[in-house]
């Protein structure tokens, strides 16, 4: 018994599909905490309770600065979800905006004409290039589903459909709330516009007022302009002391990343030539940026992924061939064996979707102090002014606020000021100030033990009152201290 020839010639479509998605979302269910994702969650949650977003900051008796949040509205969701399901909210979150993303990113090839064998590959070129970007619930990932949002945008009006770029002030709007990669779509906006009026594919006007409409709405925050003039006097690629701010070539990985999405770069020009030339200017412009900043590596392969798709348009098979019409039974069979990969995938992902780990995989992972520092610190009285390590300033936010304020954490130059974080900077270098503790008043001082700054705390009259594996809490004098049994449960947010 055989089916209608035209639904069988779907079927091996359909299945690739259903392969790509299951393997995508095995590969997305793993999640790691960055340091800044105790803050995240902790400053949504204060925007949440007040429903207001704060000006002064509360959590650091160093911060000089007024504060501007320009994430308020990414943690204020991230906090919702984590309201909502604990770390299993957070990793469902992050789920759910990677499943819209790649479902636009999925159906903007098609609406671009690219083939579905074709489309299949680039899902999977994006998804690798933009792995970095999912592999922590941060706000980057909602700027991810943004900039996919404005790359569809632009290839429908690549084809004519003009007005889609009417769209432009609701996202930008939205994104310059969210996270400061707009900078980067407000960049791509206008490359794209100026090579798409010269290229006869949009009036000149409609291009220029997609960017005066696109910068219109960032200026729908609460902080108006003030926001542009923080992102000026911030904004750069100078972060030494970050490593997806250093160059792709400074690690194997990210410069592999980086040349597997520049390989469709020479793709696209392959198959394009000089027709190919007013899309490839933007994506070769965010491919140096990327080559000097690597987190902007994802951003570098979803731009070549979907704006250069009118490159990849007809190219290939439109299905993939069939030997033989399909029977009842093949189909059944078929059937069968994705339901059975499907739950196979749906059993490993339940086993990792509820814990955030607090490990990073490779050679970042010391950033996270050992479990038993946590609770020596969360259970012991300690009050006042905590000298922290950057890395560790907003996971003493999160257990000590608000009885202990921290001198350092992940916000930089969004509550310090360049001189505050240049001090911080030298106090862990490998040639220190050690007097910069007691110029700060400092009650308590949290720091890995590695940093040469720590012997010569010791030798000018601090104590070590806790020791671990990885961090060391020093005092002003020494005192009873509770010192926590080493711990066995799994290091998941928000720990110990």
């Amino acid at each position: 018994m055989s089916i209608p020839q035209v639904k069988a010639a779907r079927l091996p479509g359909v299945l690739l599909a259903v392969m790509v998605a299951a393997v995508l979302a095995f590969a997305w269910s793993g999640t790691a905490a960055d340091p800044d994702l105790w803050g995240h969650v902790r400053f949504g949650q204060d925007i949440l309770a007040a429903r207001a977003i704060p000006r002064a900051d509360p959590y650091s008796f160093t911060s000089d600065r007024p504060w501007i949040n320009h994430e308020w509205l990414s943690e204020a969701i991230m906090a919702a979800a984590y309201g909502l399901g604990g770390s299993a909210g957070l990793v469902g979150l992050k789920l759910v905006i990677a499943a819209v993303a790649f479902a636009i990113l999925w159906r903007a090839l098609r609406r671009a004409g690219v083939h579905p064998p074709a489309v299949a590959g680039l899902v999977v070129a994006g998804a690798v290039g933009a792995y970095g970007l999912m592999l922590t619930v941060r706000p980057q990932l909602v700027s991810m589903l943004l900039y996919v949002v404005l790359l569809a945008l632009l290839n429908e009006a690549w084809r004519g459909r003009c007005r889609a770029l009417l769209w432009m002030p609701l996202l930008f709007a939205a994104w310059a709330n969210a996270h400061g990669g707009w900078i980067v779509g407000i960049g791509v906006l206008a490359a794209w516009g100026a090579c798409a009026a010269v290229a006869g594919r949009v009036p000149p006007a409609w291009a220029a007022g997609s960017v005066i409409l696109a910068l219109a709405g960032t200026l729908v925050t609460p902080y108006g302009t003030g926001l542009w003039r923080f992102l000026w006097e911030t904004v750069g690629f100078g972060r030494a002391d970050i490593t997806e701010w250093q160059p792709a070539s400074a690690d194997a990985a990210f410069l592999a990343a980086w040349a597997a999405a520049a390989s469709l770069v020479a793709i696209a020009w392959h198959l394009g030539r000089r027709a190919a030339l007013p899309l490839l200017v933007p994506a070769i412009l965010v491919g140096v940026a990327a080559f000097r900043v690597s987190r902007l590596g994802g951003f570098f392969a979803l731009t070549n992924v979907l704006l250069l798709a009118p490159c990849f348009a007809g190219r290939g098979p439109a299905r993939l061939p069939l030997s033989r019409a399909p029977t009842a039974r093949d189909l059944l069979a078929v059937g069968a064996l994705c339901l059975a990969g499907l739950a196979a995938i749906a059993a490993a992902i339940q086993g990792r979707i509820g814990c955030v780990t607090l490990a990073l995989p490779g050679p970042d992972e010391q950033w996270a102090p050992e479990a038993q520092a946590v609770q020596f610190l969360r259970d012991n009285p300690i009050r006042g002014r905590l000298l922290t390590y950057f890395d560790y300033g907003e996971i003493a936010i999160w257990h000590l606020a608000p009885r202990v304020r921290v001198s350092y954490d992940g916000r930089r130059e969004t509550v310090y000021s360049e001189a505050v974080q240049q001090a911080h900077r030298r106090f862990y270098s490998k040639s220190p100030n050690a007097e910069y503790a007691r110029q700060l008043g400092a009650d308590y001082i949290w720091l890995p033990h590695r940093l040469p700054v720590v012997g010569l705390l010791e030798r000018d009259g601090w104590v070590a009152i806790f020791r671990g594996a990885s961090s060391i809490v020093l005092a002003r004098a020494e005192g009873a201290y509770t010192q926590p049994d080493p711990w066995t449960g799994p290091r998941c947010f928000p720990g110990p």
